[in-house]
């Protein structure tokens, strides 16, 4: 690397000197250059010596200089050289690069970019000096500039195939995956056989949730040689998302093995073993998302509890995450409620009325931005803190030890019979609460969201009353839906942004329908029916297989039978619509 960053080439001098002089020197230059391209790094060196006793104020001699010593990783002398040369010859070019390269090299990126600025104001169209600042700007998080100059590199010396690269991920950074897969087949028209730009554009692909054609950019990679950590990784994650868990074991396996402290290749492999029931190896792994980059490290303020006995102890439980992880992971809180002295909770601030009602026998408080810890329960004396993720790690170790449940969350009884009272004025059919779009893109919204247009199976012709429960904009999708199709589904705003008023809704309808959303997770947790329809290899706590679901006896789960296929789920479903209206009508 350090070859390639400082075999620089210095075009004569600019400082007064004899012909004889400038002759000579010339040629003791040329020299030193062809004994660096040979490897003779010391034989160069000394050309370079021979001529600036000679000359001190030789800028060619001082740039090449300062590559050789920068090329053996001295980089003290490098910038002394590099600094002396740029002095001397301040509109040089590749003096500027070079000085930058052993800026960034020394981690100074503010000065290594200066340099490079410079480099490009003696020439607006160096490569070099745009993928140089490229990297630089990529650095500091400026993804979008970086992705300019890498852009403008690759337009300028379209043989650069790391500057596409490096723009394609900077685009993939930013979201702007079609721009990243459109510059990455520009690449690829020129270095076909490059694996690297192969599985940058299979990254692209997946993140567009494209697996199908993230997987051939894949095996493509690996069958022209690429390979490392991250690239097993990627592939495994793919693998998974087709349902092909086996390989995807194999790759995650892989890829720890090339690199044993790769945590997020451990998270997903703890994914993979929780989304097949395997929870003695899943949970201790599922403790590496505490370290993610994702989300701000929460700081420990108390004694994390690895499942001692909480007999006259006091236990501080935050939550975390999302918040239908919230709600799932909330379902041990009553065995810590039971066993402890005092159970202390933390929580969203949206889930903090319905917490305190359901866990009567628990302290609970909304969460502070800061994670900040209110005065009364730092005089708490608390012996343990966890976070409720962690909770599974020793309360579900098996599938025996998930309890049968009728709701461990309570609706406010008067809220409940309120919204009952609305409802009826819906008319005398069945009333069932629906949700279409679930989580965002980075949470695989598109693989999980189906758009209410292809529902009409499920809103059928009987007289069953459909409200939504969908959070967002949902008004656009339940118009066109009326004036497309003529079904109507009733929006109260009110209901979604209070989560109160949320849960006492889904407790007063019959039966609510979804996508993989944080309503499943409240109807669960109210003990609530739910029909829920998930992707062929659906997020981890649903399972990968049956129609039951662990956490909530209530809920139903609906799979795809093959990736991608929608419509036999959905027909499924209004069959389960059409036998609750049967059961309806017996019952009136």
């Amino acid at each position: 690397m350090l070859l390639s960053i400082f075999k620089q080439a210095l075009r004569g001098s600019r400082s007064r000197r004899s012909a004889e002089q400038e002759r000579v020197a010339a040629a003791q230059l040329q020299r030193a250059r062809a004994l660096q391209n040979t490897g003779d790094v010391a034989g160069a060196r000394a050309l370079c010596e021979g001529i600036l006793s000679h000359d001190p104020s030789h800028p060619g001699a001082h740039c090449l200089l300062g590559a050789l010593f920068g090329q053996e990783g001295d980089l003290d002398k490098a910038l002394v050289h590099f600094t002396e040369a740029v002095r001397l010859a301040p509109e040089s070019e590749e003096a500027n690069l070079g000085l930058g390269n052993v800026h960034r090299l020394r981690d100074a990126p503010e000065a290594a970019a200066a340099s490079y600025r410079r480099a490009l104001a003696v020439n607006a169209d160096s490569p070099a000096a745009h993928y140089s600042l490229g990297l630089v700007l990529r650095h500091f998080g400026q993804f979008g500039a970086a992705a300019e100059h890498f852009q403008r590199a690759f337009s300028l010396s379209p043989d650069l195939a790391e500057a596409a690269k490096e723009c394609a991920l900077c685009q993939i950074q930013l979201g702007a995956h079609e721009a990243a897969i459109a510059v990455l087949r520009e690449a690829l028209g020129g270095q076909p056989d490059s694996g690297e730009l192969h599985a940058v554009l299979g990254r692209a692909h997946q993140k567009l949730h494209q697996p199908q054609a993230a997987l051939q950019c894949y095996e493509k990679a690996r069958l022209l040689g690429h390979a490392g950590a991250e690239f097993f990784n990627d592939l495994g994650y793919v693998l998974q998302e087709l349902g092909r868990l086996p390989e995807a074991f194999s790759c995650y396996e892989q890829a720890i093995a090339l690199q044993p402290d790769f945590p997020i290749a451990r998270f997903y492999r703890a994914l993979a073993w929780l989304l097949t029931g395997d929870y003695a190896r899943g949970w201790p792994e599922y403790e590496t998302r505490l370290i993610s980059e994702d989300r701000p490290r929460r700081p420990e303020t108390y004694v994390r509890w690895n499942g001692e006995s909480l007999a006259n102890r006091r236990i501080l439980v935050w939550g975390e995450q999302g918040l239908g992880d919230e709600i799932m992971f909330a379902s041990c809180l009553p065995q810590v409620v039971d066993a402890a002295r005092e159970c202390i909770i933390e929580c969203s601030a949206k889930l903090e009325g319905l917490f305190r009602r359901s866990f009567p026998g628990a302290r609970v408080y909304a969460a502070a931005p800061d994670y900040s810890i209110p005065d009364a329960i730092k005089a708490a004396s608390i012996d343990y803190e966890t976070p409720t993720g962690s909770l599974p790690l020793y309360l579900r170790r098996s599938e025996q030890d998930f309890p049968r449940h009728d709701g461990y969350l309570k609706a406010d009884p008067e809220r409940v019979a309120m919204w009952r009272q609305r409802l009826s004025s819906l008319g005398s059919g069945l009333k069932v609460g629906v949700s279409w779009q679930g989580g965002t893109h980075l949470t695989r919204s598109p693989l999980r969201s189906i758009p209410l247009s292809q529902w009409l199976p499920i809103f059928g012709s009987g007289d069953t009353c459909f409200v939504s429960l969908q959070y967002g904009e949902a008004a656009p999708a339940i118009e066109e839906l009326a004036s497309r199709h003529g079904k109507r589904v009733a929006h109260w705003q009110e209901a979604i942004d209070d989560y109160d008023e949320t849960a006492a809704l889904v407790s007063a309808l019959d039966l609510v329908i979804s996508v993989q959303t944080a309503v499943v997770h409240l109807t669960g947790a109210l003990g609530r029916p739910a029909c829920v329809m998930v992707p062929y290899c659906p997020e981890w706590r649903y399972g990968f297989a049956g129609e039951s679901m662990r956490w909530y006896p209530s809920v139903r789960v609906f799979r795809q039978s093959s990736f991608g296929e929608w419509e036999s789920v959905i027909e499924a479903v209004a069959r389960e619509v059409r036998a609750f209206e049967q059961v309806a009508a017996r019952l009136s």
